[in-house]
């Protein structure tokens, strides 16, 4: 559970924080959770990379020189990858007779899947033996080369199996495109099979005796106390997160204030343009406030908003909502003066003039007073 996978879900429109590279008001900061999951995760691969090469020198030393002194070696291939193999060879053949495919093509295309079947020959013979001798069975053998295959994702493609625990907009729209890489469960299932091989394989194959594991003792022991700390510590900033999400998300809710419909925090009047520039007068980017943002802003402090959960509302970085909150206290804080905020027209989006404002005040009176 502690290398726990972060999910990531496809965005139906828009970005919370339009503008910043991140969906998060922290931006690419990291919070302590994140930083203890992705330690949890770099101290597992080392231990599954060591882990995974004893089982590989297990199987094409130990298992392999006895499949080899049997002869008629055969080559073992999981069931998923058999499956695929019939259908692949079932559609060369139907398109080589109804003449949609050539005959070169189609040997060129058997040739070719002939030489991918032989990439890793020797592990797929040792594993055939290992069945055909008791050793694992048919479906522990396909668990066996998934979490062999599994090392080289961590060996070769280490960005993928951390890429869940992102906060970037792209990485982010990768992820919840393509499954996470990572397996948390990975480890045991590689440290229980590793723990069975000297029982399994007593009395069927003679051993190698590999001095290895003293050479990585030391080490092994360390990571293995640090897994065990990381994984109580991880659990519990989960449940911590888990709270502070729940009360984030009750300070969130707008309804009952005056903070909704044309003023609400994410109003397009409460945040400039798009960068622009008019000679030598500056416009900055999308996502800084204008003046009335800036009132809107110092109104939801008013109503006893944390910093976190201006940033959420207003879709601004936490740095700029804890530098609103000092301005804010400075300005006087809850005895400081009101500035007047513009009111638009939600159907138009104009500004309303004098005459409209007043009878806008005055339904909303009605209305606080039918309440």
């Amino acid at each position: 559970m502690a290398g726990v996978t972060k999910h990531h879900t496809k965005r139906d429109f828009g970005r919370a924080f339009p503008a910043s590279h991140y969906d998060d008001p922290r931006g690419g900061r990291p919070s302590g959770l994140e930083r203890n999951i992705l330690r949890y995760r770099a101290t597992e691969a080392t231990v599954y990379l060591f882990y995974a090469e004893e089982i590989r020198a297990f199987l094409l030393t130990d298992v392999h020189r006895a499949a080899t002194r049997q002869g008629g070696e055969t080559i073992w291939d999981p069931p998923e990858e058999r499956r695929l193999q019939h259908i692949l060879a079932d559609l060369l053949r139907d398109a080589e007779t109804a003449g949609k495919l050539p005959a070169e093509d189609a040997a060129s295309l058997r040739h070719a899947l002939a030489s991918q079947r032989q990439q890793g020959k020797k592990l797929k013979v040792a594993l055939g033996y290992a069945v055909t001798i008791g050793i694992f069975t048919e479906a522990e053998a396909a668990e066996l080369k998934g979490l062999l295959d599994y090392r080289n994702d961590i060996a070769h493609r280490i960005h993928l199996v951390m890429s869940d625990v992102n906060r970037n907009y792209w990485a982010i729209d990768h992820v919840a495109y393509a499954a996470p890489t990572y397996k948390g469960e990975a480890l045991d299932r590689l440290r229980a099979f590793r723990r069975s091989l000297w029982e399994r394989a007593r009395a069927k194959l003679i051993l190698t005796l590999s001095m290895d594991s003293m050479l990585f003792e030391l080490a092994e022991h360390t990571y293995e106390q640090d897994l065990k700390r990381l994984d109580r510590l991880i659990t519990k900033q989960i449940a911590h997160e888990r709270e502070r999400y729940g009360a984030i998300n009750a300070e969130l809710d707008l309804r009952s204030t005056e903070l909704v419909d044309d003023l609400s925090p994410r109003f397009p009047a409460n945040h400039r343009p798009g960068r622009q520039g008019y000679g030598d007068d500056y416009i900055p980017a999308t996502g800084h406030l204008t003046k009335r943002g800036v009132e809107i802003c110092y109104r939801l402090f008013d109503l006893g908003k944390s910093p976190i959960a201006v940033s959420y509302l207003m879709g601004m970085t936490l740095r700029s909502a804890e530098r609103r909150h000092r301005n804010w206290i400075k300005a006087g804080g809850l005895r400081r003066v009101r500035a007047e905020v513009e009111r638009y027209d939600l159907r138009s989006m104009r500004r309303l003039s004098a005459p409209l404002l007043d009878e806008l005040e005055e339904r909303m009176r009605e209305t606080e007073d039918d309440k």
